[in-house]
């Protein structure tokens, strides 16, 4: 099922604040944004990040969270850049609800991009990028 239901979103690459796509797609769009880490997944690649389910291993990034009046608009913007067309279908990142600690401890529900399973087979673990801050390993 293709759900629009609103959630924040974690992001973790290209999208975190400051970064390329953050300004085409969420800058003016969220009313707060916030540390977050994403635990027992790992980023993989350069340029382009791809979370991975990894046992032990955390993702830096942040939680979006989107007017509510903005949210179809950016939903289908966040979805056409991470090549999301649906559960179920070839994805370049599937579109998931996944339990996000921010900084303060609490955990709550974002929407994630992950890997989608033909993206997965792109990487190996020599890629993963140390510590999974994609923006501090693209700014050294």
């Amino acid at each position: 099922m293709f759900t629009t239901e609103q959630k924040p979103v974690f992001v973790y690459g290209t999208l975190r604040a400051g970064q390329g796509n953050y300004f085409g797609i969420l800058e003016g769009t969220t009313i707060q944004e916030r540390p977050a880490i994403l635990n027992d997944y790992a980023i993989f690649g350069s340029g382009v990040p791809f979370a991975i389910q990894r046992d032990g291993r955390q993702v830096v990034g942040e939680v979006m969270d989107v007017d509510p009046e903005r949210w179809p608009d950016v939903l289908r913007r966040l979805d056409r850049l991470e090549g999301y067309r649906g559960d179920g279908r070839s994805n370049m990142y599937d579109r998931k609800v996944r339990t996000v600690t921010l900084a303060d401890g609490s955990e709550i529900e974002a929407y994630v991009y992950l890997a989608g399973e033909s993206s997965r087979r792109w990487f190996t673990d020599a890629e993963e990028i140390p510590g999974g801050d994609f923006v501090k390993a693209e700014s050294q």
